[in-house]
Formats: structure tokens, sequence, C-alpha cells
């Protein structure tokens, strides 16, 4: 279908004589880049971009694909939901469970995969080589290519949230080196995306939720405190909203970090350390309750 799709789109678009800079507009749904590989039939827009596409044109959706759907498949969707909402912890268990996932995903359904939904697999797999690797020149391409078009929006949607986590993981990386160009721009992001969290729905706070949280690290690394305190108040918020309390350990050990790092407060510090191995039985993940009593004991032998 995409190159049909794509020849009719173009047919139409010449048709108007609209180039594809006005076509496109501002770019904030759909860039000259993107409009060009639809074209081409290089790749296949998914449903809320071809909807665009459509009503640009002043045709339906269906003339342009034949009456065909263009739904994702259902097994596609539940790996992608699993990936999302699944930490890994490092447990050699889940990491292999994982990889299994992005190979069915890579074997079965990427190549037919919108252009959008490819690039969140990739996302999501260069999120996971950084994690393994501490390496972010997994993500630096894709970021390069696509993170320009993202602060041109003024609002997102879920696959816009899984670019900024990754961006948010570079950002982290790079202060971890003592590079802080970066924060001006993470600043106006984190900010934006705080604003939005009362118009997003559940699936989508999820993941904005898991942004916040990673993006707690990078603030400590710039001893920003009170923005950590902001970000552990508003993630808790939101755990409560989408009854997601799996993250309540992890809530915990940042809010431990910040005492022991910047706030001199150790004795909320080990109340929080308590909560958080609380917490990680009360979910019965003996192995995250480990792996938090070994980060504990790293963090207070540094204040020590």
């Amino acid at each position: 279908m995409k190159e049909t799709f794509g020849e009719k789109v173009r047919l139409l678009r010449e048709g108007k004589q609209l180039t594809r800079e006005e076509f496109c507009g501002d770019e904030t749904e759909l860039s000259i880049r993107q409009l060009a590989r639809i074209e081409s039939g290089k790749s296949t827009p998914n449903l809320a971009r071809a909807q665009f596409i459509a009503q640009q044109l002043g045709v339906g959706l269906g003339e342009l694909t034949d009456g065909k759907s263009l739904e994702l498949p259902k097994r596609y969707k539940e790996l992608k939901y699993l990936i999302l909402r699944t930490p890994l912890y490092s447990e050699e268990a889940r990491i292999k469970k994982r990889e299994e996932q992005f190979d069915e995903i890579s074997e079965v359904f990427y190549d037919n995969l919108p252009e959008d939904e490819q690039l969140i697999i990739d996302c999501l797999q260069a999120k996971f080589d950084v994690h393994m690797s501490d390496d972010i020149s997994f993500g630096a391409v894709i970021l390069e290519d696509y993170f320009d078009q993202i602060k041109k929006k003024i609002s997102y949607n879920l696959n816009d949230l899984v670019l900024i986590d990754l961006y948010v993981l570079s950002v982290f990386e790079k202060l971890k080196q003592q590079e802080y160009d970066e924060l001006k721009v993470f600043d106006y992001l984190i900010n934006r995306l705080i604003n939005q969290r009362n118009t997003l729905d559940i699936e989508t706070l999820f993941v904005l939720n898991n942004i916040l949280i990673h993006a707690c690290s990078p603030y400590l690394e710039a001893k920003n405190s009170s923005k950590v305190e902001e970000l552990l108040k508003i993630c808790e918020q939101i755990m409560s909203k989408i009854q997601d309390f799996q993250k309540a350990p992890i809530l915990n050990m940042l809010e431990w970090k910040l005492c022991l790092k910047l706030l001199n407060d150790e004795n909320r510090a080990k109340n929080c350390y308590n909560k958080s191995i609380l917490f990680a039985n009360m979910m019965g993940d003996n192995y995250l309750a480990l792996k938090l009593d070994e980060e504990w004991e790293k963090d207070a032998e540094k204040t020590t």
C-alpha cells in the first residue's frame, strides 16, 4: 500500500499546485522530509498523519488507502506495551525477555510499520542499548534527525514522549561528563511537559511519568534540589492517578539520593530507603529489593 498511497498523495497535491513546503506548513503535523518519503513510497504514515494528509487534500481517508485499515497489528501493540511498561532493573532474565521482544518486532512487524512506529522502536532499542553499554552514541543519530521537530510542537503524543525520554537519557549522560550546554533546552522541555500533564490520557501519562522520573537524575547531577523536589511530588500525583505504584520504590530511591547528595538530611534519606524496600517487597520483587539495598550501601558509603 505504501507505493499507491504515496503516488495518490503526490498526484493530488500537485493537482492542487501545492509545494511540499506549502502542504506541510509549520511542519508540526508533517515534515517536508516525511512527506517526501511517503510520496516516494518509502514509508507509510500512521493513522493520525494519514488523516492530516487527507484533510489537507480535501478527500476522505479511504480514497487514499483504497479502504484498507491503517490500524497497527494487535500483537505488535502488545509487544510495544510490554516494552514501555516493564522495567528491567538490569536483571538478566528481564533483559533476555526484552531482547526476545525486540527480535519478534524486528522479524515480524518492523518493515511494514508506519515510519513513526519504526522511529519509536528505534528509540526504545537505542535506550536499551545505552542502558546496556552507557554509550549515548546509540541514540545520537535519531535525536539529530528528529529532535528539532519535537521542539517545534506545542503538544505531544505518546510516540513523541518516547523520543523525549531518549533525549532525557542523553542529557543525563552529558551532564555526567560535565557538558552543561543542553540544560536550558532540557529545562524548557521538562516544564512544557509538566504543564501538559492534565491534558494527557492514561497511557500517555504512564510514559510521561517515566520521563519525569528519569529527569530527576539530570537535575540531581546539576544540583537543582528544588526541581527534583517538584518532580518527585508531581510523579507521586501521576502515580496515584494512573495507579502505577510499581514506580514507588524508584521514587523513594531518588528522594534518598536527593537527601544525601544535596540536602544533607540522613534521617529523611534512611526513611526513604526503608520505604523503597517495603514497596519492593510488597510487590514481590525480590531482585529490585536487592538492587535497592546495594544502591543504598553505595550512596551511604559516599556520605561517610
